[in-house]
């Protein structure tokens, strides 16, 4: 979802700099930081690997200096708390990013303090495993302990309208956001989402049984996914946990969204995700 900002100025008062630690990103860093701080902002920064969880919570405006990953590592970061975020690109992999690598820092700057900017509202799943509760921007997998074991899963997905039950065999299953959409559900052949929708997706993996196709659910759905071998489960790529057998993990969608800056309304979606996923000949 996207939104205007009704405020003529924003103020600021603390901004971080979240980071990758390339020389690209380096020097458009120090751009930044001068720009802001000529602004009398207060400025700090955060390398990105550093990041843990609740570190950004005092902050009024996050800036995502890097790629996707970076992105992530900062939904990671926040769980209920949803400061401003400004994705500004320099890593190899940017989907989530605009491409404002032509706008000088200076004037990205003024646009975001006289809030010329639109609000781009990504939603997240909230998943609880082993009674912990995660917040994933892209996806929550949940893959046999045992590589090239068939996991045993039993599935169920309540909505406000029906009830399915049913039990899978599989390496394991994706619990994906329109977001992760153009991530890993889409490299494990789940379909491309507008990010401007509201659902569930749910993405087998290598399927033992062929008539199991990915689902696109109700954005009321719960899912309870239990498990009757040890299982490892994955937020956002990031292993944090191990489910015992007859474990059960659920999922839902949250309304702790991040609260991404977008300097232009429009983005090419379809060209962005699959114009950079081509083969590569040596």
């Amino acid at each position: 979802m996207v939104e205007s900002v009704l405020e003529k100025t924003m103020g600021f008062r603390e901004v971080v700099i979240v980071y990758k630690p390339s020389r690209e990103c380096l020097e458009l860093m120090r751009r930044y930081m001068d720009t802001l701080r000529s602004h009398g902002i207060r400025v700090d920064t955060i390398w990105v690997d550093e990041v843990g969880r609740g570190d950004l919570d005092t902050y009024d405006l996050i800036i995502a200096m890097g790629g996707d990953g970076t992105l992530l590592r900062i939904s990671w970061s926040l769980c209920r708390r949803r400061p401003l975020i400004l994705p500004v690109p320099c890593g190899r992999r940017t989907v989530l990013y605009e491409d404002i690598a032509c706008i000088k820092p200076d004037t990205i700057i003024e646009k975001v303090l006289r809030g010329e900017f639109f609000i781009d509202r990504l939603e997240r799943i909230k998943a609880v495993i082993n009674n912990r509760e995660y917040y994933a921007l892209n996806e929550v997998a949940l893959i046999s302990q045992d590589s090239g074991r068939v996991l045993h899963i039993d599935v169920s997905i309540e909505t406000p309208f029906n009830k399915t039950v049913y039990r899978l065999e599989s390496d394991g299953v994706l619990v994906s956001t329109p977001t992760g959409s153009s991530a890993y559900c889409l490299s494990a052949r789940g379909p491309l989402v507008e990010t401007l929708l509201s659902n569930i997706i749910l993405v087998p993996l290598n399927p033992v049984t062929l008539n199991t196709a990915p689902l696109i659910l109700h954005p009321f759905s719960q899912v309870v996914v239990r498990v009757h071998d040890y299982t490892n489960a994955y937020v956002d790529g990031k292993r944090v946990d191990t489910l015992a057998p007859d474990s059960i993990a659920l999922f839902r969608l949250s309304n702790s969204f991040l609260r991404i800056i977008r300097i232009s309304r429009r983005r090419d979606l379809v060209k962005s995700v699959l114009g950079k996923r081509i083969t590569l000949f040596l």
